[in-house]
């Protein structure tokens, strides 16, 4: 693991054009922080530190944060990703996601917010291990950036933990939130296999901007369970195609109780 760690950094900092990293300073540097001799977090606070002790000292964070992901070491942490450069901030966004520390998830949030940041992508990413259900509507609203909606679909599907399912219904019947972020929760609950959704989208069909969307999902989604809710939007829609998707959808349902 940790010389998976160590060529995962040397390979970062090689593709940003650094230079060769001094193996013995590296190995020295770590041996230094585990003993505490040093303090990882403050090698990491000097942009003249060389690259090897950066690199070690990230390591360093990494291993710590695995053990004690709620430890104070996580709010240091993510205080560094603004002032770290691109690269640093990557590796220590990965040790946050990696040790799924939630402390970080104000931090991650904002950075992946940043519209001008180079670490959006991975902080979007990041949020989904490290936020939960607060994660969810943090990263829908990122959706309606073209540039991201890919990651954003990727990071979607990793969310995870108690009220995430909440969070999806909340978002996908939200009629304030965005067009983007509603059809962006939507293709993440298809994916995810999220039937327990199928509810919110009998609500969000009758919306006409939601409403193709709405009709996909539900074909996939929607269980004889949600027959009421169907009815009821079937009646309530009132686009012929998709009051006669919903029509056929109610029948083959009946059909399967």
């Amino acid at each position: 693991m940790r010389l998976l760690s160590f060529l995962l950094a040397s390979t970062l900092a090689f593709a940003a054009e650094r230079p060769a990293v001094d193996h013995a300073a590296y190995t020295a540097a770590l041996k230094d922080f585990r003993k505490g001799v040093a303090k990882s977090t403050d090698a990491l606070k000097k942009a003249d530190a060389p690259l090897a002790v950066r690199l070690a000292a990230v390591d360093d964070v990494r291993e710590r944060l695995v053990d004690e992901p709620n430890s104070p070491l996580t709010g240091e942490v993510a205080g560094l990703l603004g002032s770290s450069d691109v690269e640093i901030a990557k590796l220590l966004l990965a040790a946050l996601a990696e040790a799924k520390a939630a402390g970080a998830t104000t931090q991650v949030a904002a950075l992946a917010a940043k519209a001008d940041s180079p670490l959006r992508v991975p902080a979007a990413l990041a949020l989904a291990e490290v936020g939960g259900a607060k994660a969810v509507p943090v990263l829908a609203g990122l959706a309606s950036d073209a540039a991201l909606a890919d990651s954003i679909q990727e990071a979607l599907l990793k969310v995870a933990g108690p009220g995430v399912t909440d969070a999806f219904v909340a978002g996908i019947t939200d009629a304030k939130s965005a067009p983007a972020a509603r059809a962006a929760l939507i293709k993440a609950a298809v994916a995810r296999n999220l039937r327990s959704v199928a509810g919110a989208l009998c609500v969000a069909i009758k919306e006409e901007s939601m409403r193709l969307e709405c009709q996909k999902a539900l074909l996939k989604l929607a269980q004889p369970s949600d027959l009421a809710a169907l009815r009821e939007a079937e009646k309530a829609v009132t686009n012929e195609t998709t009051k006669g998707a919903l029509g056929r959808l109610i029948k083959k349902l009946e059909g399967a109780k």
